[in-house]
């Protein structure tokens, strides 16, 4: 099969989007299929596409560039990874003759970034609904009307708005996105907590990631574990909330409890969460969390809010908490009672299994197969009855 992916998210980014895009290129090319890209860059690790430029952000030259990938991919489907409610506008009339998906990863106002407005979680939260009010209004129309032929999501929660947006039921397609396999490490379960229990959360420095509730809730775990350490990783987002960041942990007293460091190479990741004791994961709005799911093949011990796909990661793990978001109070209890927890010794090899049984990179390309093969044929239908 001849697969044109399309996406409006640079190849610069870190996680998200770029992550899902490799992931979905190696699988298919390693499954025999062609795939080409049309994205202002190849993100790393996605090599084994053939590149169409793409300029970024997308504009008045979208629908010529659009034109010139399908002429030269010719392919069978057309997956627009990511797209913006005016792009999705001007390229679904050049569409319409192609068989094609959209993964949406979120709507507006959901994941979008205000920068201001930090210290009240009403006020921000009102003025971004009021700030993204006509993108919002631009998804309903386009859904309701039926532009979108096949939408793809990656968690019910992620779901459930697209159908309240207008989309219809059933062409709404639910792909839980994949993890790699666990290294298990029997003795990770049984490493006691110390003195100075270490905690790493990685997510992009942006206010829907809650990273503010997590300074609030390290306060009342600094009363107990005085030695405590937290590392926060991820993409510089939003200077003003990292501004807003500094600002509370000087507040609180925990200068020298908090590390926030952007933009860290991979293997400086890994390490820290190698040497993690807890995972944290404090957001208010998420379309997955592949940041979580990875966490969880390393660090034994998690606790994130109950957003995207993290409950149904975490449930039926006794390593794992999941507790409602914006509420810093919840997370502290969650984190002082796995600190004191008794993990089972084969925690990380039951969590291995069940983790592969629910979410594995195979079922998404199989799912994703399925849905481009279901899309093609219906296309087909179509054709022969105008024919």
């Amino acid at each position: 099969m001849r697969v044109l992916i399309v996406t409006d998210v640079t190849g610069y980014m870190l996680g998200g989007v770029p992550t899902e895009t490799v992931q979905l290129v190696r699988g298919l090319t390693s499954r025999g299929h062609a795939v080409w890209l049309a994205a202002d860059v190849v993100p790393r690790g996605a090599e084994a596409a053939r590149h169409l430029p793409l300029s970024v952000p997308t504009g008045v030259t979208l629908r010529g560039e659009l034109r010139h990938a399908l002429e030269s991919a010719a392919p069978d489907v057309v997956h627009v990874m990511a797209m913006s409610s005016r792009g999705v506008v001007r390229i679904a009339p050049l569409l319409a003759a192609w068989p094609w998906v959209l993964t949406c990863h979120s709507l507006p106002p959901y994941e979008r970034k205000l920068p201001g407005l930090h210290g009240t979680e009403t006020l921000h939260y009102a003025m971004r609904r009021w700030v993204f009010w006509p993108h919002a209004m631009a998804w309903r129309w386009l859904l309701r009307r039926g532009l979108v032929r096949q939408a793809v999501v990656h968690s019910e929660a992620r779901r459930r708005v697209l159908l309240s947006y207008g989309q219809d039921a059933g062409r709404c397609t639910l792909i839980p996105l994949g993890c790699d396999p666990v290294l298990a490490d029997a003795a990770m379960a049984q490493k006691a907590i110390g003195p100075a229990p270490r905690i790493v959360t990685i997510g992009g420095l942006a206010h829907t990631k809650g990273l503010h509730d997590g300074i609030e809730a390290l306060c009342a775990v600094h009363r107990r574990h005085r030695l405590v350490r937290w590392q926060i990783i991820g993409e510089l987002r939003d200077a003003s909330y990292w501004r807003h960041l500094e600002k509370l942990i000087v507040r609180h007293g925990l200068r020298e409890r908090v590390l926030i460091t952007a933009n860290v190479p991979h293997e400086d990741k890994m390490r820290a969460l190698r040497e993690a004791d807890l995972y944290l994961q404090p957001s208010h709005e998420e379309g997955f969390c592949l940041a979580y799911i990875e966490a969880a093949g390393v660090v034994p011990r998690l606790v994130g809010a109950d957003t995207g796909a993290i409950r149904a990661i975490g449930e039926g793990d006794p390593g794992a908490r999941t507790v409602p978001p914006r509420d810093p109070a919840k997370l502290a209890e969650a984190m002082l009672e796995l600190f004191a927890a008794e993990l089972p010794p084969d925690l990380m090899t039951r969590r291995e299994a069940r983790l592969a049984a629910r979410f594995s990179w195979a079922q998404y390309l199989d799912a994703h197969e399925a849905l481009y093969r279901q899309v093609a044929s219906a296309a087909t239908v179509a054709r022969a009855s105008a024919a």
